[in-house]
């Protein structure tokens, strides 16, 4: 399993928690869905940063593999024209 699908289901779990003990709180409605309705903008903004966070890893890796590749790239030409000179 790895980090983002332990992550999603953490999250999850939470907000099906939260909402489940809102639901059971003596409260009235109107509490209840101003409750529920703020919680659901915290998860969602909560989803958003973890998205963003990873989506920037993401970026990170290809760009370490792309700068890798371009690195090999440069020195094989490199080897190749030493080669083609002697």
């Amino acid at each position: 399993m790895d980090a983002k699908n332990l992550i999603g289901g953490l999250l999850a779990g939470a907000a099906v928690g939260v909402a489940i003990g809102m639901l059971l709180a003596p409260d009235s409605g109107t509490n209840t869905r101003k409750k529920i309705s703020d919680g659901s903008r915290k998860l969602t903004d909560s989803i958003k940063d973890s998205v963003d966070g990873s989506i920037d890893s993401l970026k990170e890796k290809f760009n370490s593999g792309m700068d890798e590749v371009v690195r090999k790239g440069k020195d094989s030409l490199y080897n190749a024209n030493e080669k083609i000179k002697v």
